[in-house]
């Protein structure tokens, strides 16, 4: 099994007592990137194939490392932290160990995908156990702008929206994209909260104030842990 996959990641922040009182001040907690170690062992028909798979295994390792069977299945994009072991016990038989290294200390899941037609509200949720920043790809026609609230939240776009050249959104950076580059000076508003784990908000695209047209948010919602 990993080692460190399961576990929740280190945290890190300043630390600053408080001076002739009891306890420390009250700063923000953040969380380092997350360690995970892989083992297992590797049988092979011959002490060859043993060695050839060994040399395979201990290659540069960078890619998404992923767990299924074990609950809903987990992703994470991951680098290689240090020394990889390989080290044989039988001629066919051989133990071996990979560090890793998650720059992004979350783990994903499954996505879920939600339509939602201007003037609609839409319920949106994940199955994840950390905030979950959705995406969007706005197609339509409001040569005003629009405004995306998500629980309450807004997101004012003052960008046109022409018909046939759709718009991208990831609350993730809070940036808006036009056929995949950043735009500039066109959003007002920008308030960009992720959906907390265990909640529902509701999701509703509108003109801009005074402007008029119709359009559909495609919006993607991956199940995020910590």
């Amino acid at each position: 099994m990993p080692d460190g996959w399961w576990d929740s990641p280190d945290t890190k922040g300043e630390i600053v007592s408080r001076t002739n009182k009891d306890g420390d001040y009250i700063l923000p907690i953040y969380n380092q990137a997350r360690l995970v170690t892989f083992n297992g062992l590797l049988r092979a028909k011959s002490h060859e194939k043993l060695h050839q798979a060994g040399i395979f295994l201990t290659g540069a390792m960078t890619g998404r490392a992923q767990v299924t069977d074990h609950g809903p299945t987990q992703w994470a994009d991951a680098v290689r932290a240090g020394k990889i072991r390989f080290t044989p016990i039988t001629d066919t038989l051989a133990s071996w160990q990979v560090p890793l290294r998650c720059p992004d200390p979350r783990k994903y899941g499954e996505e879920s995908k939600f339509t939602i037609p201007s003037l609609v509200s839409v319920t949106a949720y994940h199955r994840g156990n950390a905030p979950a920043y959705p995406s969007f790809v706005v197609a339509g026609s409001m040569p005003g702008g629009y405004t995306l609230t998500v629980g309450g939240s807004q997101f004012k776009v003052t960008e046109p929206l022409i018909s046939g050249v759709s718009h991208g959104i990831t609350f993730a950076d809070g940036r808006l994209r036009i056929r995949g580059a950043v735009v500039h000076g066109g959003v007002g508003t920008a308030e960009t909260p992720g959906i907390a784990a265990g909640t529902m908000p509701t999701v509703y695209l509108e003109p801009a104030a005074g402007s008029t047209g119709t359009a559909t948010a495609f919006m993607t919602l991956t199940d995020t842990y910590i």
